[in-house]
């Protein structure tokens, strides 16, 4: 197995990629500082015979002089493989002009000098591959073939995913990199600038540098599988840590007020009450259907979510539950989906008024509600200073339900697939402030209910 591989950077300098000799895998990679490649050759070889320097310097410094002298020019070329030193031969016979060894002979026999051999190397081909484009096109729902390949084994990617891929790709990709950029030329070091430069000059949060890694992790990644590039510059990536932006939720109070308060928009009001009460997404709420509303169980069947982009499709976690609900609720949610003129098990209980074959999209029940918190008296300055969007009222029913039973049917009515996760939701406040909130109330859902 090949110890390292040598290639020639922008700057004309040969970089050296390290494998593992366990794994076999690409390491890191590391500038010899040379443009010389057999001379490069030697410094990398010395690395792989005493270890790798640890300072970021000229790389030339860390050889001392009798590592580079003839006395232990013996000790590296043992330690490299017959295919190494078949090519460092070739090298040295170009380079000198004159006696060379016999790169063909086998390493048993003893070496023998030649006449001087001129050896035409082709140039490797250089992929011509542009990166801003390649990646708009990679994450092209519709029109990407790596993805029309990927659907077609299982893999499932919603439209709204890829394309907020393909906008990562055309409103940060493109504008530091150019068009005319190569996915060949790119560079760990200029890679690890170009996130660093979203997270500070940006500013842009973890997790949005994280999703820029993806983007561009799973394209490049993609062409060094196929064999379109030699090398996968993306390989070294480090993600960023995320530090969870603190997410606050409506009081009990600020909730009576809302459940008091006679909304403009009615159908914004049933929203809330669903997520307030029962914890569902704003997906979830689009895609509720007719047949979805149990009036014997007194349930509702979550099975559906809904977005502009991707229509319905599964929920959250793909997995259907069935959430508890007050029949003077279902009895609202009903008589709602009656009004529908297309009215059938299939048909859209939050119908859109203009296209009744389809719901409202997600973001109508946030116009509403924002609606709604300035009326009782919360600014927009305030709500953005707290951070309190439509999925707070999620936070807020996991937060009631935590105080009330224990995790696992949190988790149960939630649709979440771990505790840990119902957790997260709760546990907005520490643990001292939860069981100080515990004793507000007796029984948070009948007094936020009857004292409305």
């Amino acid at each position: 197995m090949r110890q390292f591989y040598l290639f020639k950077n922008k700057s004309g300098y040969y970089n050296v990629v390290f494998i593992d000799p366990v794994s076999g895998l690409k390491g890191a990679t590391k500038s010899t500082h040379c443009k010389d490649k057999v001379e490069a050759t030697v410094i990398a070889a010395d690395w792989v015979k005493n270890g790798r320097p640890e300072a970021r310097s000229n790389s030339r410094k860390f050889l001392s002089p009798e590592s580079s002298s003839s006395k232990n020019l013996k000790g590296i070329i043992d330690g490299l493989t017959e295919s190494d030193v078949r090519a460092l031969a070739l090298m040295l016979s170009d380079k000198l002009g004159s006696a060379a060894v016999v790169a063909s002979a086998p390493l048993s026999t003893p070496v023998q000098t030649v006449a001087p051999v001129s050896v035409e190397k082709p140039a490797p081909k250089k992929s011509d591959i542009k990166l801003a484009e390649f990646l708009i096109n990679f994450w092209d729902y519709d029109k990407s073939e790596a993805l029309q390949r990927s659907f077609a084994k299982g893999k499932k990617l919603s439209r709204m995913h890829t394309d907020a891929m393909k906008g990562l790709a055309k409103n940060h990709w493109l504008p530091y990199f150019g068009p005319d950029k190569l996915v060949e030329d790119l560079e760990q070091d200029e890679l690890d600038d170009f996130f660093f430069y979203l997270y500070t000059v940006k500013g842009l949060s973890g997790s949005t540098v994280n999703h820029a890694i993806t983007c561009g992790s799973k394209a490049i990644g993609y062409l060094f599988d196929k064999r379109k590039i030699s090398f996968n510059p993306m390989a070294g990536a480090e993600r960023y840590g995320i530090s969870n932006e603190k997410r606050d939720i409506p009081t009990e109070s600020e909730v009576r007020s809302l459940l008091n308060l006679d909304w403009r928009n009615h159908l914004g009001k049933l929203a809330f009450e669903l997520a307030a009460y029962c914890g569902l997404r704003a997906g979830e709420i689009s895609g509720l259907r007719v047949c979805d509303l149990d009036m014997q169980a007194e349930v509702l069947h979550i099975r559906h979510s809904w977005n502009e982009k991707d229509g319905l499709k599964s929920t959250k976690n793909t997995e259907e539950r069935d959430v508890p609900v007050t029949r003077e609720l279902l009895l609202q949610l009903m008589n709602r989906a009656r009004l529908n003129p297309n009215y059938s098990d299939l048909s859209y209980v939050f119908f859109s008024n203009v296209k009744p074959e389809i719901p409202c999209r997600p973001a109508y029940y946030q116009d509403s509600f924002y609606e709604a918190l300035s009326e009782i008296g919360i600014s927009e300055e305030q709500r953005k200073e707290r951070n309190i969007v439509f999925h707070s009222l999620r936070h807020f029913c996991a937060t009631l339900l935590a105080q009330r039973t224990d995790i696992k049917n949190v988790q149960a009515i939630l649709g979440h697939k771990s505790a840990s996760m119902s957790l997260h939701y709760a546990d907005h406040e520490t643990m001292t402030q939860l069981n100080n909130m515990r004793s507000i109330m007796q029984d948070a859902w009948k007094e936020c209910i009857i004292s409305a």
